[in-house]
C-alpha cells in the first residue's frame, strides 16, 4: 500500500504540472474561458488534486512521517489549502456590481453572467478619485456606499474592503466619467477561512522544519559544513561626455524638468532614456512648458502642442514657448553652446515660477539626478561576469582535485562583492527614495534586487560555502546585464492603486529571494554536470539541497502570501492567472528534489544536477515567459 500510494501521489502531481502548463498555453491561444473549461474546472483536474492529496497523506501515515511533527503538519497544511479551494469552488460566489451615483441595487452579476440576489440593498452615495501629485494618474479611487435598510454607511477603496452579512465588497474599477463605480463581490462563508487556516499551518510548519532533527536538510547541512570543499572607482564611474561644451549643455538640460512617464521629473531622466541626439532633435515635442488654467491647475505642453490661448497674458510668452526649442537646436548646430545654455536656463526659470506647486522637492530632484548618473550597471555587470567565469572554472578544477579555494582569493572576491553590494544598495535606495516605492515592480527593479541578494549571499556565506562566490558573481552579472538593457526611468512612476498594499513588498522579496537561490542552484548544477568526480558531484548535491529547502519554502510563502494579498485587493485568493499558475508549477517541480527519500532517482547526483538545471526553466518562464508571451494580470511585474 505504501508504494502504491507513493506512485499514485507523485504521478498525479506530475500530470497536474503538465496540465497546468498546457492550460496557460490554451489561455493564450483560445482564451481564459476555454482554459477553465478544458483544464481548471474539469473533473479530471479536480480528481487529480484529490488523488495527490489523499494518497500523499496515506503514504505519509504509513511511512512514519507523523513522528516528524513539522514535516507532517507542512503536508497537512497543503492538504487543508486544497480542501479550502474545493469548498470555494463548490459553494463560493463571485461577481461584479455596477452602480452610478445615487443608484441602489439588491442583486449582482456572477462571473458566469447570471444574477444573484443580496439579502439587502446597496446604494452608491458618491465616488471619488485621488491623483498622484502633479499627475493625472490615479493614486486611489473610493466609493461611499450605504447598506439598506439598516443605513450602514461604509467607504470602499483599493486594499480597503467592506464586509457585510457574509459578503465582501472590493473596489474594482470605475466609469470613465468618474460618476460610477464597479465593485467586485465575494461570498464564500467557509472556503476562505479553511484556506487561511492552511496558510497559517503551512507557515508555522516551514519555520519549525528548520529546527526539526533528523531531516534531509540537517543531514546535508552537516555534510556541507564538514566537507573539503581600482575596483571601487570602476563600480561608481558615471558615463561622462567627451566634450566640455556638451557637458555644459547636458548639465543645463538636466537642470530643467519635464512631464514624462505620468509624472514631473528632472530632464536628465528623459535624456538618459532617449539619448542626447534624439532628445535635441525632438525637443519641440517634449512636454517642458507648464501652463496654469483659471483654477490654477497645471498642465504640461510641448511647443508643438495645441496651446490654450486663454493661458497667455502676453504674446511674448506664447512666442517664447513656440520658438525656444528651435532656437536651442539652431544655436547648438552653429556651435553656440553658451546661447543654448542661456535659453535652457530661461526655460528652467519659467518652470520654477509657473509650476512650483507640482515640481519635485529639491532633495528628490538631486536624488534622482544622482540615481540616473549611476543607474546603468554596465561596468559592474562586466566585472561580475568576468569574475564569475574565472572563479567558476577555477572552482571546478579545485573541486576535481579535492582542494579548497585559496584564502586570498576568497577574501578578494568577498571585498569586490561588498563593493558591488554597496553600489546596488545605493542605486536601489535612491530609486526607492525618488519613487516612494520599494523595488517591487518592473524588470529593472527585479533584476537589480536579485543582483543585490546575490552579492549579499557572497558577503555572508563565502567562508562557509566558498562556491557561493562564482555562483553569486555569475548570477549577479547576468541579472545586472538584463537590468542594463532595461529603461531606468519608466518604472519610477506612481504605482497603480492595487499595488500599494504593504503585503506587496514581503511578497516580492520572498519571490525574488527564492528565484535568486534557484539561480545559484542551477549554476551549481552546471558545475556538478561538468565535474567527472562522483564524490565531488555528491558534495555539490549537498550544497544544492542546503539552498533548495529555504528556496522552496520562500517560494511557497511568497506564493500564498500573494494569494492573501489578491484576496484583500481583488476578492479572490486564486484566479489561475498565468503567473500564479507558473509559480505553483515551479513550486511543485522543485518540491520533487526535496523528496529524495521517496524518489530514488534524486539520490543520483548526475540526475539531480540535470534536474535542477531543467527546473530553472520554470523560474525563467514564471518571470520572463509570462511577461513577454503569456500575459495576464501579473504581466506588469
Amino acid at each position: 500500500m505504501q508504494k502504491i500510494s507513493k506512485y499514485i501521489s507523485f504521478i498525479s502531481m506530475a500530470v497536474l504540472i503538465i496540465m497546468m502548463m498546457a492550460a496557460t498555453v490554451i489561455e493564450k491561444g483560445r482564451g481564459t474561458e476555454e482554459a477553465f473549461r478544458l483544464i481548471y474546472h474539469s473533473p479530471v483536474f479536480i480528481i487529480l488534486w484529490a488523488l495527490t492529496a489523499i494518497f500523499g497523506m496515506i503514504y505519509l501515515l504509513t511511512n512514519g512521517i507523523p513522528k516528524k511533527l513539522f514535516t507532517f503538519t507542512l503536508h497537512l497544511g497543503l492538504v487543508t489549502i486544497l480542501i479550502g479551494a474545493l469548498v470555494t469552488h463548490l459553494f463560493g460566489e463571485s461577481g461584479t456590481l455596477h452602480l452610478r451615483e445615487g443608484e441602489q441595487a439588491s442583486s449582482f452579476e456572477l462571473d458566469d453572467e447570471s444574477p444573484s440576489s443580496f439579502p439587502f440593498s446597496v446604494r452608491l452615495d458618491s465616488f471619488d478619485i485621488d491623483y498622484h501629485h502633479g499627475s493625472m494618474m490615479p493614486s486611489d479611487y473610493r466609493s461611499d456606499i450605504t447598506f439598506l435598510p439598516e443605513n450602514k454607511a461604509v467607504e470602499i477603496s483599493m486594499n480597503n474592503i467592506a464586509k457585510y452579512k457574509g459578503y465582501r465588497f472590493y473596489q474594482a474599477d470605475y466609469d470613465e466619467d468618474g460618476q460610477g463605480s464597479i465593485l467586485a463581490i465575494g461570498h464564500d462563508p467557509w472556503g476562505v477561512g479553511i484556506t487561511y487556516a492552511g496558510y497559517l499551518l503551512l507557515l508555522i510548519s516551514m519555520i519549525g522544519f528548520f529546527f526539526q532533527k533528523d531531516t534531509a536538510f540537517r543531514s546535508a547541512l552537516g555534510r556541507v559544513a564538514s566537507m573539503t570543499a581600482a575596483v571601487a572607482m570602476l563600480l561608481f564611474l558615471p558615463a561622462l561626455s567627451s566634450r566640455a561644451n556638451d557637458r555644459d549643455v547636458k548639465k543645463a538640460l538636466d537642470g530643467m524638468y519635464v512631464y514624462y512617464g505620468h509624472r514631473v521629473c528632472p530632464f536628465g531622466t528623459y535624456l538618459e532614456e532617449n539619448g542626447m541626439d534624439k532628445t535635441l532633435e525632438n525637443l519641440s515635442k517634449v512636454k517642458i512648458f507648464p501652463l496654469a488654467d483659471a483654477e490654477g491647475k497645471i498642465t504640461w505642453y510641448s511647443s508643438s502642442d495645441e496651446l490654450p490661448e486663454s493661458a497667455f497674458e502676453t504674446e511674448d510668452l506664447l512666442t517664447f514657448i513656440r520658438k525656444s526649442p528651435d532656437v536651442v537646436k539652431q544655436s547648438l548646430s552653429e556651435g553656440k553652446g553658451d546661447e543654448a545654455v542661456k535659453i535652457i536656463n530661461g526655460i528652467r526659470a519659467y518652470q520654477e515660477k509657473t509650476a512650483a506647486s507640482v515640481l519635485p522637492s529639491e532633495s528628490k530632484a538631486k536624488a534622482e539626478r544622482a540615481y540616473i548618473s549611476i543607474a546603468r550597471p554596465k561596468v559592474q555587470f562586466m566585472l561580475s561576469l568576468t569574475l564569475g567565469i574565472i572563479l567558476f572554472i577555477l572552482g571546478g578544477v579545485l573541486i576535481s582535485k579535492n582542494r579548497k579555494f585559496p584564502r586570498w582569493i576568497l577574501l578578494s572576491g568577498a571585498a569586490i562583492a561588498l563593493l558591488l553590494w554597496i553600489y546596488l544598495t545605493l542605486v536601489i535606495g535612491l530609486r526607492w527614495y525618488v519613487s516612494g516605492t520599494g523595488p517591487y515592480v518592473g524588470k529593472y527593479n527585479v533584476m537589480m534586487l536579485m543582483a543585490w541578494f546575490s552579492t549579499l549571499a557572497i558577503v555572508l556565506l563565502y567562508r562557509k560555502f566558498p562556491l557561493v562566490e562564482p555562483l553569486g558573481f555569475l548570477l549577479a552579472g547576468f541579472t545586472m546585464l538584463l537590468a542594463s538593457r532595461e529603461g531606468v526611468s519608466p518604472q519610477i512612476t506612481p504605482l497603480m492603486p492595487v499595488l500599494q498594499s504593504p503585503l506587496l513588498s514581503i511578497h516580492v522579496l520572498s519571490m525574488m529571494m527564492s528565484y535568486t537561490l534557484f539561480g545559484l542552484v542551477a549554476f551549481n548544477g552546471i558545475m556538478g554536470m561538468a565535474i567527472p568526480s562522483t564524490e565531488a558531484k555528491r558534495n555539490l548535491m549537498d550544497v544544492s539541497l542546503v539552498v533548495l529547502y529555504p528556496a522552496v519554502f520562500l517560494l511557497t510563502f511568497g506564493t500564498f502570501l500573494g494569494a492573501v494579498w489578491a484576496n484583500i485587493s481583488w476578492g479572490s485568493y486564486w484566479a489561475w492567472d498565468p503567473k500564479e499558475t507558473w509559480a505553483l508549477v515551479t513550486m511543485l517541480v522543485y518540491s520533487f528534489t526535496l523528496h529524495n527519500g521517496a524518489i530514488k532517482a534524486f539520490r543520483n547526483p548526475t540526475f539531480f544536477h540535470a534536474y535542477t538545471i531543467f527546473a530553472f526553466i520554470c523560474v525563467l518562464i514564471t518571470y520572463f515567459g509570462v511577461n513577454l508571451i503569456l500575459g495576464g494580470m501579473h504581466s506588469y511585474a
